[in-house]
């Protein structure tokens, strides 16, 4: 049984620098993010919440307990959720060119910051993985789940739903098409949050971001067709004082 939030839990963690709140979704959980053999920092486009002081703290606060970081940032579908928001086809190119390239800068003066550290860490952009066999196979049985799994369709849809709703153009009742195009974004991250050690070649990983998203708990749903590998952890791993 999924159990509730290890919500203030006591989770050994990093403790130099900005300070943050670990709250990992299921003591299994709690168990791999112990282990600190590996944790996956996820980084959209269009989000303001990791702008580069705040990323860089948290790779400053991560290293003292994780023996390897990799930073994935988003750059798939990013034109396609903008036209299914009303934007013109070349505009919504230009947008998604020049987001990629805000978030890849960032992500690259964060990861400056943490060069000395004996924690290794990595950056990639969602799309290098395209044509790995591993991401392959894992996206076919998102997919399949998706088409056949209520519970994790439904969780996929909220997904969505909760970030184009925070989006110019995405004020309303959304269409069908919007809900597709989230998706396909939705679903080009999907295999991260299935079996991240399998695409990454660690034996275990925590996935965090600052909030839980809805398909987390999905993916841990006793019974479920599709479920995280026994490697694959959630978090979430929030800032306390930003002064």
């Amino acid at each position: 049984m999924v159990g509730d939030m290890c919500e203030g839990a006591d989770v050994p963690g990093p403790t130099s620098g900005a300070h943050f709140s670990v709250s990992p979704i299921t003591a299994r959980c709690k168990d791999i993010w112990e282990r600190g053999e590996h944790i996956l920092v996820g980084v959209s486009t269009g989000n303001g919440y990791f702008n580069r002081v705040r990323l860089t703290r948290l790779l400053e606060w991560l290293q003292n307990h994780f023996s390897a970081v990799d930073v994935v940032y988003a750059d798939m579908h990013i034109d396609t959720s903008l036209i299914a928001l009303g934007c013109e086809e070349s505009e919504a190119r230009r947008r998604a060119k020049k987001r990629v390239s805000q978030v890849r800068r960032r992500v690259r003066q964060a990861l400056s910051a943490v060069e000395d550290s004996p924690t290794e860490f990595r950056a990639h952009a969602l799309s290098d993985f395209a044509d790995s066999p591993v991401y392959k196979a894992l996206g076919a049985r998102v997919d399949r789940a998706l088409a056949e799994e209520d519970g994790l369709s439904t969780a996929c849809h909220d997904m969505v739903r909760s970030f184009l709703s925070g989006q110019p153009g995405g004020e309303g009742e959304l269409t069908a098409e919007q809900i597709e195009a989230g998706l396909s974004y939705v679903r080009a991250e999907m295999p991260f949050l299935v079996d991240t050690p399998a695409l990454l070649g660690v034996p275990s990983s925590v996935s965090c971001y600052h909030m839980e998203a809805q398909v987390w708990r999905a993916l841990r749903r006793p019974g479920a067709g599709l479920r995280a590998a026994p490697g694959q952890a959630f978090a979430v791993v929030a800032p306390v004082d930003e002064s």
